[in-house]
């Protein structure tokens, strides 16, 4: 097994603005270099607005490279070493860890990422951690993915999907509308379907 490269604060963080601090960020890249800005499959750019994650990259100093480096663990770790190392830092905290949001910027970049996050997710599931991503890859395969895993596609329904609207008039029936906080809502956690408006 690697070494131990996972440490907080270092590479992972815990809640933030919008998510609470049982909840773990980690990237699998950085907005700046997000397959599906590249693709045109991003709804937000799509529709004429910035990137929330490239926007903070771009303004602040320290975002970009901190992300790159975490790409750079995700890639030097096996789905194994991960959540071992994950299991780790969340023990040693004195806050518990209940959820794990991938891709707090970017996307997943290969259909490879894709099984190693559902892999990553069914070893987390054993320590009661649920696992849960945004992705705008309509073109990759979510079909085979573990239920530790929930799925937000972005403009498309895997096990729950989130449009972006310009104004609550346009939300379709039968989707709620994202509160801004996911301190108070587990819309994305439980895999609904969800309208975000501009923020």
């Amino acid at each position: 097994m690697n070494a131990i490269k996972l440490q907080r604060k270092r590479n992972i963080e815990f809640g933030n603005r919008k998510l609470p601090v049982t909840t773990a960020i980690f990237n699998i890249c950085s907005a700046t270099d997000c397959p599906s800005l590249k693709l045109g499959l991003c709804q937000v750019v799509n529709a004429g607005h910035k990137c929330y994650a490239l926007r903070d990259e771009q303004f602040y100093t320290g975002p970009l490279g901190y992300r790159r480096r975490q790409e750079k663990l995700w890639d030097s770790l096996t789905a194994e070493e991960f959540a071992a190392q994950f299991v780790a830092v969340i023990q040693a905290r004195r806050t518990p860890t209940k959820a794990l949001r991938l891709n707090e910027s970017g996307d997943f970049r290969s259909q490879a990422d894709v099984v190693k996050a559902s892999a990553i997710a069914d070893i987390l599931g054993e320590s009661g951690v649920r696992v849960y991503c945004y992705t705008a890859r309509s073109d990759l395969d979510f079909a085979g993915v573990s239920t530790n895993l929930v799925v937000n596609g972005s403009g498309f329904l895997v096990h729950g999907e989130f449009r972006f609207i310009r104004d609550v008039g346009q939300k379709p029936e039968g989707y709620g509308v994202c509160r801004g906080s996911c301190r108070t809502c587990a819309r994305c956690l439980r895999g609904m379907r969800t309208c975000v408006l501009p923020h």
